[in-house]
């Protein structure tokens, strides 16, 4: 559901409280935020704010020393405020620059900064002849004001980005209709579609930019499916029970069912050893004779400190079936994450996500401390390196394929789309570079290539907030910046496969 401006009210006291620079806005942003990544600019930007407020206030209410004077023994003050909020969360064990531990130091914090400014304000103004009375008056008042400020900017920063970004969007909305693009590309392009309550699938087929919902599409896991020629593989509905959730292989266009398995199929012959939890992502090969399919076995996590752990995802372990036995064919030794399957355009090989540190996957929840968990953008780099491995299902060995996510294979020119911080990647089956796509200006959640490996599809999230749903985008590998909107309000999955004859639109 879209929210407008008067709906995003409520939200605002949720967002100020959930915001890291609220727990700062004392003047105690510890030391060692300004020397991380996620909290540097808006721990700068706090106390910036923060000096400058109470510098004007203090040189309002002590006239007998210059502006300058004030300025530098505000800056003083606030340095020694923050130093000590850094000693003392170390000494907790606590983590500076981690935005839940912080919150939950609010109100301790605010009185650590009125311990320690109100003594170095008696210090610093005594030529002003500034008595404790004073001093105690001055540094709460102070405080409270530098509080209120960063609230009121912090209001009118987020309502300035929502009209900015709902801007920016239309603007894009309105730049990116370029429908000559539908015209040199092929194959068809199925989506996920919302019916009610329930998921199906829709097909647009181009250079018709029309969706056909394919009515007859049973109830499906709206991220879990794939489609590969006139094969599609899915995970049925089940309402976030796993163990109600059957893998199907059906063929289009009537969804004819040539095979169910029960997540039982997977766990009765190891049943003592795993405790299955049901399919992550699956992927149907070139030949359509097999379903490669990630099965989750537990939660992967790593230890971080006291108060908190790492959460890395799934501990997944990669499955072969063949799809006219329904029996399994091959399983991967090496333990994988959650999503990103790939098959290689011999059928013979598959890709899939992985640690390169593999014991990484061995740590269980007992092992780590603390409830709340974090994502690996707060660990240091190089920690939670990971790529995509290649698995032989002929002779079981897997092996580093390439670094990067997401791979998307282009079946007839037998390339492999991959995404990596700057952009994409188009390699061939031996993970030789072909080229490199760097699209300006955007972000993507999730893109694949067309099956002559020339066009790309990319999930680009919309900037404006509350809009659950992302654009679909259509362009070119050799002119990326040159798009058409094919879905602006895109959900869940996509898959862009060779045309079948029997679904058109």
């Amino acid at each position: 559901m879209k929210m407008n401006k008067k709906q995003c009210l409520y939200f605002v006291p949720v967002l100020l409280f959930l915001t890291p620079t609220v727990a700062f806005a004392d003047g105690v942003s510890p030391i060692l935020n300004f020397f991380h990544k996620d909290t540097w600019l808006p721990a700068s930007i706090v106390t910036l704010v923060i000096i400058l407020v109470e510098s004007g206030l203090l040189r309002w209410r002590i006239k007998s020393l210059p502006f300058v004077g004030t300025l530098w023994r505000c800056c003083v003050i606030n340095v020694a405020s923050s130093v000590t909020g850094s000693v003392l969360l170390l000494a907790f064990s606590r983590n500076s620059f981690s935005m839940l531990d912080t919150m939950s130091l609010v109100f301790p914090l605010f009185l650590i900064t009125l311990i320690t400014e109100i003594p170095l304000l008696h210090v610093l103004f005594k030529t002003a002849s500034l008595s404790w009375k004073r001093a105690c008056v001055l540094g709460c008042g102070i405080n409270l004001a530098s509080y209120a400020a960063v609230f009121i900017i912090e209001i009118g920063l987020f309502f300035g980005w929502l009209t900015y970004a709902g801007h920016l969007d239309q603007k894009e909305l309105e730049q990116w209709e370029n429908p000559a693009l539908l015209a040199q590309a092929s194959g068809q392009i199925y989506a996920t579609e919302s019916t009610g309550s329930q998921y199906g699938l829709c097909v647009c087929t181009p250079p018709n930019p029309e969706w056909t919902t394919l009515t007859n599409c049973p109830s499906i896991e709206p991220d879990k499916w794939d489609v590969e020629g006139t094969t599609f593989a899915f995970v049925q509905w089940g309402n976030g029970d796993w163990e109600k959730q059957d893998l199907v292989i059906s063929r289009l266009p009537d969804f004819h069912t040539l095979l169910t398995l029960p997540p039982s199929k997977f766990s009765e012959a190891q049943a003592e050893l795993y405790n299955w939890q049901g399919v992550t992502d699956l992927s149907v090969s070139p030949d359509e004779k097999s379903v490669a399919i990630l099965f989750r076995y537990c939660d992967a996590v790593a230890a971080k400190d006291k108060s908190s752990f790492f959460h890395l995802g799934s501990k997944c372990k990669l499955i072969v079936v063949d799809i006219t036995s329904g029996q399994e064919i091959a399983r991967a030794n090496r333990w994988a994450s959650d999503s990103g399957l790939c098959w290689l355009p011999d059928s013979r090989r598959v890709l899939f996500p992985s640690f390169d540190d593999e014991s990484l996957y061995q740590t269980t929840k007992a092992e780590v401390q603390g409830s709340t968990s974090y994502g690996i953008g707060y660990a240091r780099d190089g920690r939670f390196q990971h790529g995509l491995y290649v698995f032989d299902v002929s002779t079981g060995i897997s092996t580093r394929f390439a670094d990067g996510y997401g791979p998307s294979l282009a079946v007839e020119a037998g390339t492999i789309l991959v995404r990596d911080q700057s952009g994409f990647l188009l390699l061939d089956s031996s993970a030789n570079v072909q080229a490199r796509i760097v699209p300006a200006k955007a972000s993507f959640c999730s893109a694949v290539v067309s099956p002559a490996g020339d066009m790309i599809l990319a999930e680009i999230p919309k900037r404006e907030l509350f809009y659950p749903s992302d654009r679909l985008v259509l362009f070119h590998k050799d002119k990326p910046d040159i798009r058409h909107i094919l879905d602006n309000n895109f959900s869940y999955r996509v898959d862009w496969t060779t045309k079948d004859t029997g679904i058109s639109n």
